[in-house]
């Protein structure tokens, strides 16, 4: 038997031996481990069981977290050579544990058993390169995702290829049964141009394959292929990504105490550097990027700990999509009832508001009912089942006790506003007893003002705007003001109308988010909007119905695209 064993290996030598050198890619600072490969995933399990409490009571209970985790995907979670779980994911979990206040388990988890282990309780939480693709939503729900990787295409470095269009008439490769296959049938269903796709068995072999020109490129994630070992200057990744991969925390559907945790740790570590020195230790000194986490209202500088969440799941009383799509209506809080008195900014906001709703509803086959007089409080239209979503509601965390949030549609925030030829970029040149006008409308903008000028060891002079549309008329012809602060919103008009004379500095002073408030854990209804809003920004919608209410495309907030299909509850929402 040992005699067999060992013809077979040299075997094995032999024919490693004979493969070129530079086709041979391996991951680089890979720890050999005795941990199984990761199996492709097979036929998702059907009726999983809806848990009756949040893992919160467990984890309060038993003073511990059970992470569930891949322990081969490097540099995101690695069983390492000296017996420990390491790499990025690994990290953050570590810190989320001691923000927490708990000790932390690792458990191992395969891409076969995850779900069932978390569904089953013997695990609370999964990491480890947890890509969020819809598919998955039906057996998981996600936290707010913490790295974008993208799938992407590997080809020749002497291959002229710049975009996916460059790819019409040529031929792909991608590893049988995995994620860059199924993005690669996506991408080939989508592309007005005709290409083929060949499969391989291990990625070793597809990008051979590339090396030696028998295919024009090959697709996996852009984290895995920029660490193969490939003799320098042989490949190169192409910048336009086939799809997206955001990767996210997982715990067991409707975990809504749990996701709040999770998501109120993640922006905290977004807010005060720990992603970014997690990120910097795992991927070579460099910086986490900082658009990746919106950061919600009322966050806060200190670690939220899970008994400040309840252990109940709190599910609604009545889910709404079931009666929206039968009843062919949705009823919407928060639109003003007439526009005749309100300032040019409110007049775009609700323009905005109207317009995405009509075209979300236009998608699910459903006409828009408004609530009148819902201006003032239309949360509490959504909290008491008169309305199914409130528009223009900034996420705050001290309203997740009353409903959920969409993705953030619309970015908006305080900037100085200058006349064109300025040598204004900031408040360090707002010395000498500058005037600053701001806002009658935006109360605490002065105490803001005075804190800025005195943290650049300065001092300004206030000037009240009582009218918003006389701010460039103070600026530019009364000259009673040097610059002028406040937020986008209010000075999109004078720069439309004046784009000669004025102009923004690129520093955002803060910045502030509008979603749609959602009833709370209403986990399939989140969904659709989430989606289709996804929808809207891949077909460019969504940037046309934000074009009167954004300074630029880059005013427009990150808005991730969670991979899959465009159908879902019996709807088609690409745009037809």
């Amino acid at each position: 038997m040992k005699r067999s064993v060992f013809a077979f290996s040299l075997v094995l030598l032999i024919v490693a031996a004979s493969l070129p050198v530079m086709a041979r890619p391996t991951q680089q600072d890979s720890a050999p481990t005795l941990v199984p490969p990761t199996l492709v995933p097979t036929v998702a399990p059907e009726n999983i069981s809806r848990p009756t409490d949040s893992a919160i009571a467990r984890i309060q209970a038993d003073g511990r977290v059970r992470v569930g985790t891949l322990f081969n995907t490097p540099p995101f979670a690695e069983l390492n050579i000296r017996g420990e779980v390491s790499g990025f994911d690994a990290d953050l979990m570590r810190s989320m544990a001691e923000a927490w206040g708990v000790e932390i388990e690792f458990v191992q988890v395969t891409r076969q058993t995850d779900v069932e282990m978390l569904n089953s309780g013997q695990v609370d939480l999964l990491v480890g390169a947890q890509a969020h693709r819809r598919d998955r939503d039906q057996q998981l729900e996600f936290s707010q995702s913490y790295f974008r990787n993208t799938q992407s295409v590997l080809v020749r470095n002497d291959d002229g290829a710049a975009v996916l269009d460059h790819f019409a008439g040529r031929k792909i490769g991608v590893v049988i049964g995995t994620p860059a296959e199924a993005a690669a049938r996506r991408w080939q269903e989508r592309a007005p141009y005709d290409f083929t796709i060949d499969t391989y068995f291990n990625l070793s072999q597809a990008v051979t394959a590339v090396v030696a020109s028998e295919i024009d490129g090959v697709v996996s994630d852009r984290v895995t292929l920029s660490r193969l070992n490939i003799e320098p200057g042989l490949t190169k990744i192409i910048d336009d990504p086939v799809e997206p991969e955001p990767y996210a925390i997982a715990m067991r559907r409707h975990d809504i105490n749990l996701r709040n945790l999770v998501n109120h740790t993640l922006q905290l570590f977004a807010q005060n550097g720990r992603l970014n020195e997690i990120h910097q230790a795992n991927f070579g000194g460099t910086r986490y990027p900082e658009d990746t986490i919106t950061i919600w209202a009322g966050l806060g500088d200190e670690a939220a700990t899970p008994d400040q969440f309840g252990t109940g799941l709190d599910l609604p009383q009545q889910f709404r999509l079931p009666d929206i799509l039968a009843n062919q209506t949705l009823r919407v809080a928060g639109a003003f009832d007439s526009t005749e008195e309100l300032s040019d900014s409110d007049r775009r906001i609700d323009g905005l508001n109207r317009a995405l709703v009509g075209a979300m509803a236009s998608r699910w086959g459903v006409r828009v009912e408004y609530i009148p007089n819902s201006t003032a409080d239309p949360l509490s239209f959504v909290t008491n089942g008169q309305a199914d979503l409130a528009v223009n509601i900034e996420p705050d965390w001290s309203l997740i006790n009353r409903v959920d949030f969409s993705r953030a549609y619309l970015l908006h925030g305080q900037r100085l506003m200058i006349p064109a030829n300025a040598n204004i970029s900031s408040f360090n040149d707002l010395r000498g007893g500058k005037w600053v006008g701001i806002f009658a409308s935006e109360p605490g903008t002065a105490d803001r003002v005075n804190a800025l000028a005195e943290s650049v060891n300065t001092a300004v002079n206030i000037f009240t705007i009582t009218r918003e549309q006389d701010a460039a008329f103070q600026l530019l012809v009364e000259n009673n003001i040097d610059v002028v602060f406040g937020d986008s919103l209010k000075l999109i008009p004078h720069l439309e109308a004046d784009p000669n004379n004025l102009a923004l500095t690129e520093r955002w002073y803060s910045r502030r988010f509008a979603a749609f408030a959602l009833p709370r854990n209403d986990l399939d209804f989140r969904l659709l909007v989430d989606y289709t809003l996804q929808e809207l920004e891949r077909d460019g919608t969504l940037q046309s119905l934000l074009r009167p209410v954004t300074i630029s495309p880059d005013d427009i907030p990150s808005f991730e695209i969670w991979p899959g299909s465009s159908e879902f509850a019996g709807l088609s929402l690409a745009l037809q």
